[in-house]
This record gives C-alpha cells, sequence and structure tokens, in this order.
C-alpha cells in the first residue's frame, strides 16, 4: 500500500473519529448541564446528598420534564443517581416529619400516605411533583397498570421489592400491547421509574414480610389532557406476540386485584 493511500485512509479515520465525538458531545450536553450542579454541591464519592438537596433537585427535574428541557431518558437516569446519592436514613426522618396521615388502601393496595414538604419558615413548600410512601405488608400489592400524562419515580426504603416493567408499545380496543423490560428483586436505594416512552407499565409485590417506597409523581404533562390516566392490564393472560411482546387485556381496578395477589 502506497504511503498516499495510508494517509488518506488514517485521514479519513481521524476525521469520522472527531465526528463522532462531536456529536457524542452535543448528545450528552443536555444532561450533563442537568447534573453539574448536583455535583457541584458535594455529592461525589464518598459524599451523601442531604434530604433538602434531593427534595430540591426533584423540584428541579419534574420543572425540566414539564417544560421538554430534558428527555425521559435523561430525567430516568438522574433521578436513579440522585436516588443513590440521597442519605436514606437523613429523608426518611424528614418525612416521617411531614406525613399526613395514611388513605384508605383500596382492597389490597398498601398503605399510602401523601408527603408535605415545608419551606425554612415552616410554611407548605410549593413544589410541582406530588411525594408519598407506600408501605407494603404481606398481601399487598400494587397490580400491573399502565399510565398516561404523568412520570413517576419510585425508590425503596425499606425491605426489598419484586419490580417488574414493560414498555408501553401500543393501544388496541380493550388491549395494550407491552414488552416486558426488567423483573428483579430491589433492595434499598433502588429507583425504578416510569414515563410515556421507558417503562411505562409496572407492577410491585412486596420481597420481604414489610417494605416501603418513597414515590415522585409528576403529572399533567400533556396539556389539554387529564393530570393522569391509571390503565390495569392482565399481562398473565395476554397473547404473546411473535416478537416476545404482549397483548394485554385492560382490566377494571376490581378485576386487577381479583386476579393478582402479592404471590403472583
Amino acid at each position: 500500500m502506497s504511503a498516499e493511500i495510508q494517509s488518506a485512509i488514517s485521514s479519513d479515520i481521524n476525521l469520522s473519529r472527531r465526528r463522532f465525538l462531536l456529536a457524542t458531545a452535543i448528545t450528552s450536553f443536555t444532561t450533563y448541564a442537568l447534573l453539574q450542579e448536583a455535583r457541584a454541591t458535594g455529592t461525589m464519592a464518598g459524599s451523601r446528598l442531604t434530604s433538602k438537596r434531593w427534595i430540591d433537585r426533584q423540584e428541579e427535574l419534574a420543572h425540566a420534564l414539564r417544560t421538554g428541557s430534558i428527555s425521559d431518558k435523561a430525567w430516568h437516569d438522574e433521578v436513579r443517581r440522585v436516588g443513590a446519592e440521597v442519605d436514606i436514613a437523613e429523608l426518611m426522618a424528614e418525612i416521617r416529619r411531614r406525613s399526613s396521615s395514611a388513605n384508605q388502601p383500596f382492597m389490597r393496595d398498601p398503605v399510602k400516605r401523601n408527603i408535605r414538604f415545608v419551606d425554612s419558615n415552616g410554611l407548605p413548600a410549593k413544589v410541582s411533583y406530588a411525594a408519598a410512601t407506600f408501605s407494603f405488608g404481606p398481601q399487598n400489592v400494587i397490580t400491573p397498570h399502565a399510565h398516561k400524562f404523568m412520570a413517576s419515580a419510585h425508590m425503596v426504603v425499606e425491605g426489598k421489592v419484586r419490580i417488574r416493567t414493560f414498555d408501553r408499545v401500543g393501544e388496541e380496543i380493550g388491549a395494550l400491547e407491552i414488552r416486558p423490560t426488567a423483573d428483579h428483586i430491589a433492595d434499598v436505594g433502588t429507583v425504578a421509574a416510569m414515563t410515556t416512552k421507558i417503562d411505562n407499565v409496572h407492577w410491585f409485590t412486596p420481597a420481604t414480610p414489610t417494605a416501603t417506597t418513597f414515590d415522585v409523581i409528576v403529572d399533567g404533562l400533556s396539556a389539554g389532557e387529564e393530570r393522569y390516566l391509571i390503565q390495569p392490564v392482565d399481562p398473565l393472560n395476554g397473547h404473546i406476540e411473535a416478537d416476545g411482546s404482549i397483548l394485554a387485556p385492560l382490566l377494571t381496578f376490581e378485576e386487577s386485584m381479583r386476579r393478582y395477589d402479592a404471590k403472583k
């Protein structure tokens, strides 16, 4: 091979590499801009995120998701990252100070407690997301269901929870086409997130005698639509398609509870 040809090939390779690096940098810029402030506040290896910073960070992320300045994937990645970095003991102490009275569970739903945060003056803090804990006993289950017009993140803060997730692929009359994405036992600190595009369907059962998740919900994401819509589905009795997706019938909440318990 001549020196001229070798030089031309090398030049093409270097040009392709530069183009790839430039494209990667552009794609990563938005996510980097969101992350850099949190990393500048002492959340690198060896330190923990305070409960106040975690609460504030959730507000920043909720606002970014509402305005479209962050993608579904970037929101997923960041809520998982801050979940891994928060001081859970401190966060739970804050939650216990702010919890409202428990709601009456529907059938085998876990016990839900809404969280009301306050500012430095002791007044109700204005946040654009809802927060709640869900406490599971051995019989409790959050049955498989899909969502519209909202996003949510669910951090295990006590015990272990089996989490099964599915992407929402399509919709037919009386059924949703869904595709399994994960099935794992989540330990304390693990965060499962849901948006329209990623892991839109989920299903939670306790893997220990008791377990608790702390949830952040951002709703009203589609202008002109309802704040949110929950759609129970039946993946175990759905039709498995050739590509591995499942055509899962839609259920009522009552039928969903009759078909799914904590042992499934």
